[in-house]
């Protein structure tokens, strides 16, 4: 199916939407073909840490491609995404980190049901760069996300941001998923809610 993103008006293409599914489809297919060569390489009796390292780079690049086109790139009601292939995205995506997503969710939904999901877990990412247990669980109205960590680095003004409050001046562009997610929440009135300590983070999207 062609990536034909809307904004969430239906007025005109979402031209930021569309290039971010242009990088990723670009990106995705010379990293799958280093996948091939590595797997050709293990085939031949090639191996060792070393490719073994490299390989879980691969995979982990790859799932991040993934992710980030479902994330940044085109979502339409008409396209769907299973649970199994969230689950496998996100299971390869954070296999070489300290952190842990356990996806509670069984149902296949919508790309722009699964966007909205992933654009929180991109945030969520800014807060625990120690590493974390992070829950996701779809109820009836909303995804609800729950996070654990021994440690979290909350910077209130981004995640107020969300909300009602305005986005900081010196928002980095690995932040600029915050602007994203609130954008187009406030447009779909999926309204935000975040709660947090210093332990523990609650994400209601």
């Amino acid at each position: 199916m062609n990536d034909i993103a809307m904004d969430q008006t239906g007025n005109e293409p979402d031209l930021l939407a569309l290039l971010g599914s242009r990088l990723c489809h670009d990106l995705i297919s010379p990293i799958g073909a280093i996948g091939n060569g590595l797997e050709l390489l293990e085939l031949s009796g090639g191996g060792g840490e070393e490719m073994a390292l490299i390989r879980a780079s691969v995979d982990a690049a790859v799932a991040r491609i993934k992710f980030f086109r479902v994330a940044f790139g085109s979502a339409t009601d008409a396209a769907a995404m299973s649970a199994r292939d969230i689950r496998a995205t996100l299971d390869a995506m954070y296999r070489e980190t300290r952190s842990r997503v356990i996806w509670r969710d069984e149902e296949t939904r919508s790309r722009a049901e699964m966007r909205l999901a992933c654009l929180a877990l991109n945030c969520i990412e800014v807060a625990t760069p120690w590493g974390a247990e992070i829950e996701v669980v779809r109820n009836e109205a909303a995804w609800v996300i729950h996070v654990d960590a021994k440690r979290l680095k909350i910077d209130e003004l981004l995640w107020q941001s969300l909300g009602r409050g305005d986005l900081p001046r010196d928002l980095k562009g690995s932040e600029v998923q915050f602007g994203i997610l609130a954008d187009i929440s406030r447009k779909l009135r999926r309204p935000v809610s975040v709660s947090a300590d210093e332990r523990h983070l609650s994400l209601i999207v």
